[in-house]
């Protein structure tokens, strides 16, 4: 017999569970920083990912590996955000203490924007 909080898709067969972790991003001054809360969850589960200026952060969670993780939180969860420009893609960092992971993204220094100028069409 199925827990009454299973969700069931067309067939009979248990639904994929999805989820996507609380997170918070702030500029810590030198560098971006992402947090990411995922209580319960081993490092082994967690994927970070740049891919040109998206950040992903990724895993999944199965039951022989959710420790002390609530049941909701099986299955596959999943972040993106598009990190500034000026965000040095070589100087990432990740760590997972106490169920919060912190990516954090060191500045390269270079401004993200610089001014162009406006000219004139040629001709008529």
């Amino acid at each position: 017999m199925r827990q009454p909080a299973d969700r069931v898709e067309r067939g009979g067969e248990p639904a994929a569970r999805h989820w996507m972790p609380t997170v918070e991003e702030t500029d810590g001054g030198d560098a971006y920083l992402v947090r990411a809360e995922l209580p319960g969850i081993p490092r082994e589960c967690v994927r970070v990912e740049m891919d040109g200026r998206e950040l992903y952060i990724s895993g999944t969670l199965d039951e022989s590996s959710a420790q002390n993780a609530l049941g909701r939180r099986i299955g596959t969860f999943s972040f993106g955000v598009r990190v500034p420009g000026d965000a040095d893609h070589d100087q990432v960092r990740a760590d997972l203490v106490d169920g919060v992971l912190t990516v954090r993204l060191t500045k390269s220094g270079e401004h993200a924007t610089r001014p162009v100028a406006v000219g004139t069409a040629a001709g008529g």
